[in-house]
């Protein structure tokens, strides 16, 4: 029976008699399936629609991620084809936007299947705060990557970047360089052959012939990291600056803070007119404009043997000004194979257009030692270009055997050799003989001669007073004393031991026997024999052993004689 002739013989059955039974029964089975079809209808319907749906997001998920549609307009459009395949030719006040991201040019090939622009002319995008201006413009839509050529100019806030071949990447707002860019920030100039602008981050990172320039020095390195909020640049590697005062530092990376004009470099070594400085670490501060070092300093002239080390220094650029301290050391090679010693609390190097300037300044508690000579005072100063070393405040120098003192006393040196030692107010010598006697000298002013090492004569001027003990020929005992008063005297030396004394101008003089002596005074005036101050070299070296002249000793004595044999 058809469906709808059932239906209405249901309807009859349910309008005769709904008391029937059978009727009943056949009008609640008639219903069942009509709504089971319908039930199953709608099952249908809702499972297209969830596929339809499902077919949507997807395409439209495919679709965001690729990058979203490249939209256009320009005054003229053309439609071809080439090998890349169909394209659409935009002329004249082009526009093509991708999200965020507008670019502008005079014409252009759109590529619909791939998703492709290439823009020419002023090309111009415009990616929230960054502009970036060039000639030409691959545009890969699906990857959203700008590849821009010629003459590009990157410009973010107060920050601009030119190259020749950038790459952007618009989600991730990466720009790189890759042919020689330049980055101007206010008063910062850097350069590299290649490069990465992280723009979230606000870091760029410089690789291959990186250049740095300001106002107050030039850098060089090999990497450098740069934080554009800050403007603190950090190299790594080999680094050099170049200061306006023509100084120049080499490191091993550094923290330059380029906007407060401070720079921080470990294993530095700062390159000055007339000295390398060397540290573990150095501080530069440009507005105060020095230098400060840390850890194993060590200033070396370049055009002498001479070297200055300690713990910490400072070097003030523009005073040409070195002040090293913590167990400072100034440490000069002569020319008679041995080294001068110097010890102080404080060393200061002085350097000047004017070379009779240049010196280097010791001051508080001085100690020096040489061989043949060594001594102390409260400050010296050594003049490079006259090679005189001054001591002043209480000097004492000793020589062999002899003790020398005066108000101030100054030592010559010629080829790196003590040529001559002047005593100047109140000069005061002592020479001990073979027999342990004092053999005493006072004077205005007196002038050592020195044959390089030992003192061959004293010239003694003025107010001249002696007290000299004579030996007997076999030096076996004395015959007496001579005290001499005399204003001009010449002391004569044989192996650093007084051997004569000659007098000028009216001498007066007495002679004790020997068992006369005990009426006479022995001790002149003044007379103060302080060896017990003499310096050792410990005493000026710090970090000297006494063991490593004897390990050098005994590693000379056990050589191999082919090992010392000199090379023909």
């Amino acid at each position: 029976m058809p469906y709808t002739m059932g239906l209405k013989m249901q309807f009859r059955c349910t309008e005769g008699n709904l008391s029937n039974p059978i009727a009943l029964l056949l009008l609640v089975f008639s219903s069942y399936h009509i709504i089971g079809r319908f039930l199953h209808f709608m099952r249908i319907l809702h499972f297209i629609t969830a596929v339809f749906l499902l077919i949507h997001w997807s395409a439209t998920t495919v679709e965001a991620q690729l990058g979203g549609r490249i939209r256009y307009t320009a005054d003229t459009l053309k439609n071809g084809k080439n090998e890349r395949g169909r394209y659409r030719k935009l002329i004249s006040n082009v526009v093509f936007k991708q999200r965020g991201t507008i670019v502008y040019c005079d014409s252009s090939y759109f590529y619909p299947r791939e998703n492709l622009m290439e823009a020419y002319g002023k090309v111009r995008i415009v990616d929230d705060s960054a502009i970036i201006t060039s000639r030409k413009l691959t545009y890969q839509g699906e990857e959203r990557i700008a590849k821009l050529r010629q003459d590009v100019v990157y410009t973010n806030g107060t920050r601009t970047l030119y190259t020749d071949i950038l790459d952007y990447q618009l989600d991730t707002k990466v720009a790189s360089f890759f042919e020689h860019g330049r980055l101007i920030d206010v008063e910062n100039v850097l350069t590299s052959k290649r490069g990465i602008y992280y723009e979230s981050d606000e870091v760029v990172f410089f690789y291959d012939d990186v250049k740095l320039v300001n106002p107050q020095y030039t850098l060089y390195a090999d990497t450098m990291e740069y934080r554009t909020p800050t403007k603190i640049a950090y190299t790594y590697g080999p680094t050099t600056i170049i200061g306006k005062d023509s100084s120049v530092l080499n490191s091993i990376g550094g923290e330059y803070f380029t906007e407060i004009k401070q720079e921080r470099f470990s294993e530095g070594q700062i390159t000055t007119p007339d000295y390398l400085l060397d540290a573990d670490r150095l501080f530069f501060d440009d507005l105060e404009g020095f230098y400060h070092a840390i850890g194993n300093v060590k200033l070396t002239a370049k055009h002498e043997d001479t070297w200055i080390t300690g713990e910490e220094g400072t070097y003030y650029n523009d005073l040409g000004l070195t002040k090293i301290w913590g167990n400072a050391i100034m440490k000069k090679l002569m020319d008679d194979e041995d080294t001068f010693y110097l010890s102080a609390d404080t060393l200061v190097s002085i350097e000047s257009e004017l070379d009779i300037e240049d010196r280097v300044l010791a001051y508080y508690d001085v100690k020096m030692f040489k061989q043949n000579l060594q001594g102390k005072s409260d400050s010296a100063s050594y003049v490079i270009v006259d090679s005189t070393i001054y001591f002043y405040d209480d000097p004492i120098l000793w020589n062999e055997a002899n003790q020398l003192e005066a108000d101030s006393i100054n030592v010559l040196l010629v080829n790196n050799l003590i040529d001559k030692m002047y005593l100047d107010q109140n000069a005061f010598v002592i020479s001990r003989d073979t027999l342990r006697n004092y053999n005493q000298i006072k004077g205005r002013n007196m002038i050592a001669h020195f044959d390089g090492r030992q003192i061959t004569k004293i010239d003694v001027n003025g107010n001249g007073e002696s007290n000299y003990y004579y030996l007997l020929e076999d030096l076996t005992g004395i015959m007496g004393l001579n005290h001499i008063l005399c204003s001009n005297m010449i002391l004569r030396f044989q192996e650093g031991i007084l051997d004569d004394i000659s007098f000028y101008t009216n001498p007066d003089a007495t002679f004790f026997p020997t068992h006369e002596i005990f009426n006479a005074s022995e001790r002149l005036e003044g007379f103060n024999w302080r060896v017990d101050e003499r310096p050792a070299l410990g005493d000026v070296v710090y970090y000297y052993r006494p063991e490593d002249e004897e390990d050098e000793t005994q590693e000379a004595l056990t050589k191999k004689p082919s090992e010392s044999r000199p090379d023909n």
